[in-house]
């Protein structure tokens, strides 16, 4: 399956979920979102859980925290 985070392709297994393709992703990514210091949103901006399923084509993007 592909998505896409940030606009760059990432090839993950069908099934996964929202942490599993960012550790794919980057491991960095990862952790940043697991310390709550980053979200990812959808192509329509709606926020995705964590351990939300995705689908084949999905369009991801990270967003900040401000501090």
């Amino acid at each position: 399956m592909e998505i896409f985070i940030d606009c760059i392709k990432v090839k993950t297994f069908r099934g996964a979920r929202l942490c599993d393709a960012l550790m794919t992703y980057s491991k960095e990514a990862y952790k940043l979102l697991m310390k709550e210091e980053i979200w990812l949103e959808d192509e329509r901006g709606n926020p995705m859980d964590a351990d939300g399923r995705l689908w084949d084509g999905i369009e991801l993007y990270i967003k900040h925290k401000v501090q």
